[in-house]
């Protein structure tokens, strides 16, 4: 099995490595396209610092660290590097935790703070109330400042403190964003505690740069200031790319740095490549080559694909014109892949709404997506979020093991689970007794999950009750009064009512938990990628043979993304750029970005589906555009006859 470390050297592999091998070594960021083996040069990278620093560096008991995204890029990078010892590769949550957990004192005085300036927030909130602020609003908020003053009590007596999936600071637990904003204060803070980092880690490599937060980067640049030859900080992304709200985007360079850029794109036919290479020259200009090829008679030779957009009225309905472009495709390209009933073509939507409506889970969608903060958002899209985690990462699993039998899973998940088998919890009790108790709960879980009219709040109050999970603070504070939803659903949002952990999450959970525990397993397929659809931002990284990317004015978020920015007239795309080159990120260079992503996700068939107002303006501001040629955009009429 060939392994990426030992593909053929790039320019920009062979610019990497000078720097590495430099003395001292020299810092860089690496703007590498979508397609062009980042990963591979990141790999490289490790490897190099291995082999010209090994030596040394294990004799001080020093690693490399390298920085990714998720778990699951985590995992592959170490298999390419063998697992060496010498190799620290994890996410950024992990790695703060990682280099803050022996500094506990520290831990101790920012969290004291920390909660002190949320109950200071939450004082000031109350004091700032209008009249139309409702009294279980107030009730809350105060409630909310007594929560934390008693963990501000807790805190005081706790001895140790640990990083879990959430926070529970009267057990010293610290969840991901406490986890983000507690290393970003040491590290922004504390020479000592950026002298003891960059000591232990002379060389930190962060992949997906343009994804990495602020915070992040401001840190790591502090470190590398005060330890400057000592320590060596490389940046692997592409600002092109960046599609996340919270991304640092472009990383500044400071003077002694040094840029590389790697234009090779590995993955697209010629054609896909054509539009990407048209759509990223109204972004940052820089042109992919090389494109996908392929091994035939004399060698490797060029994959010329296909790339087209259809311009449809927003009328139609969006299924049957889903139908017929794929069977329009299959006869096209004589590849019956366009019109497999799978997940041979990925459907590329804006927002999840869509998939979430056709799969079967838009209750779940609506209750943690509409008027609720971009973090619960989020998690609820990839699958992370608080409020989906019990369900995703042990009811379904558990239910699921037991209807295939398989007990040692069901019995992996309620050891890893269930506070009732902790060793404090079974003392003094027949450890028989407790297994018998739980299978009970268990099977009554998996017939709950096939009972008419159960919801998503049966669900989470029948783990609780039962000692089959044990919940976060947060989600305990939404227990509480779960039984009584409808009081938080009916009540409206107040613009000045109160912040993240106010109302509207409140609100969210209440909705969340009002929904049919049925759209869970929709959901999870739909997370775990087990279905055709996805997003248009779940999807970066990855790639597919063939792509359908949904543009759907109805789908759009206008004020975040919207599509016919990007093929508007001359003048208003000329006006939108004029700004974003000035600094103003705005909805037509979040939306370029996310294009130049969707179009560099398909290896040899592309579609853009383009529903619009006005399908005969909008071909002529398509074709102007020069993103895609005349050839290449349809109308509804080519489909006339499709089925």
């Amino acid at each position: 099995m060939s392994r990426r470390i030992d593909s053929p050297d790039t320019d920009a592999d062979r610019e990497i490595h000078t720097c590495i091998a430099a003395t001292p070594p020299q810092p860089f960021v690496v703007r590498a396209g979508a397609g062009s083996g980042k990963t591979t040069s990141l790999i490289k990278a490790l490897d190099w610092v291995m082999s010209e620093h090994g030596a040394s560096m294990r004799a001080k008991k020093q690693k490399v660290a390298c920085i990714t995204y998720t778990d699951l890029a985590a995992n592959e990078i170490l298999a390419d590097v063998n697992d060496d010892p010498l190799v620290h590769v994890s996410t950024i949550h992990s790695f703060y935790w990682s280099i803050a957990k022996t500094f506990q004192a520290d831990i101790k005085v920012w969290l004291q703070n920390d909660i002190r300036r949320r109950i200071s927030e939450l004082e000031e909130a109350f004091e700032n109330y209008s009249s139309r602020v409702r009294q279980t609003t107030r009730d809350r908020n105060k409630a909310d400042q007594e929560r934390y003053g008693r963990s501000l009590e807790a805190v005081a007596g706790v001895r140790t403190f640990n990083y879990g999936v959430g926070s529970d600071y009267a057990k010293g637990i610290l969840g991901h964003e406490d986890i983000l904003q507690l290393a970003d204060f040491l590290l922004q803070n504390r020479p000592l505690f950026r002298r003891v980092v960059a000591l232990n880690y002379p060389f930190v490599f962060i992949d997906e740069s343009q994804d990495t937060f602020p915070g992040v980067v401001k840190s790591f640049k502090e470190v590398e200031a005060q330890m400057r030859g000592k320590f060596c900080l490389g940046f692997f992304g592409d600002p092109m790319q960046s599609i996340f709200m919270r991304g640092a985007g472009d990383i500044t360079l400071e003077d002694h740095w040094r840029a590389i850029t790697k234009p090779e794109n590995f993955r697209c036919a010629k054609q896909i490549l054509d539009v990407a290479n048209a759509v990223r020259a109204q972004g940052d200009g820089m042109e992919q080559v090389r494109g996908l090829h392929e091994r035939g008679d004399g060698g490797l030779k060029p994959v010329e694909g296909s790339a087209r957009m259809f311009v449809l009225p927003n009328t139609l309905n969006r299924t049957e014109a889903l139908a017929r472009v794929r069977a329009w495709s299959s006869a096209t390209n004589n590849d019956e892949g366009w019109a497999t009933p799978d997940i041979a073509v990925k459907i590329l939507v804006i927002v999840h709404r869509m998939a979430a409506n056709r799969l079967g889970f838009g209750g779940i969608y609506s209750a943690l997506n509409d008027k609720t903060s971009d973090a619960m958002k989020q998690g609820m899209q990839d699958g992370t979020g608080w409020p989906v985690r019990p369900f995703l990462n042990f009811a379904l699993p558990i239910i699921a093991a037991v209807n295939a039998g398989n007990e040692f899973a069901a019995m992996n998940l309620l050891r890893e689970f269930s506070p009732r088998l902790a060793p404090a919890a079974l003392t003094g009790q027949r450890a028989v007794d407790v297994l018998r108790e739980l299978h009970a709960a268990v099977l009554r879980l998996v017939a709950m999950l096939d009972e008419a009219g159960t919801t998503i709040g049966d669900i989470a109050l029948h783990l609780c009750d039962t000692g089959l999970f044990e919940f976060d603070v947060r989600f305990a504070r939404v227990l509480g009064f779960v039984r009584d939803v409808a009081d938080a659903v009916q009540e409206p949002e107040a613009a000045d009512a109160v912040p993240a952990e106010g109302l509207s999450s409140d609100a969210a959970m209440a909705k969340f938990f009002n929904c049919s525990a049925q759209e869970l397993w929709p959901y999870e397929r739909y997370v775990s990628e087990g279905s055709p659809y996805a997003t248009q931002h779940g999807v970066k990284g990855a790639q597919f043979e063939r792509v359908v990317v949904v543009m759907d004015e109805e789908e759009s978020d206008y004020r975040t993304y919207n599509y016919e920015r990007v093929f508007a007239s001359a003048e208003a795309r000329a006006a939108d750029r004029a700004r974003a080159l000035d600094g103003d990120e705005n909805t037509w260079s979040r939306t370029l970005r996310l294009l130049y992503v969707c179009c560099t996700r398909a290896q040899r068939g592309l579609v853009l589906m383009f529903f619009v107002a006005d399908p005969a303006t909008t071909l002529e501001n398509v074709v102007a555009s020069g993103i895609l040629p005349r050839s290449a955009v349809f109308t509804q009429e080519v489909l006339a006859g499709w089925p």
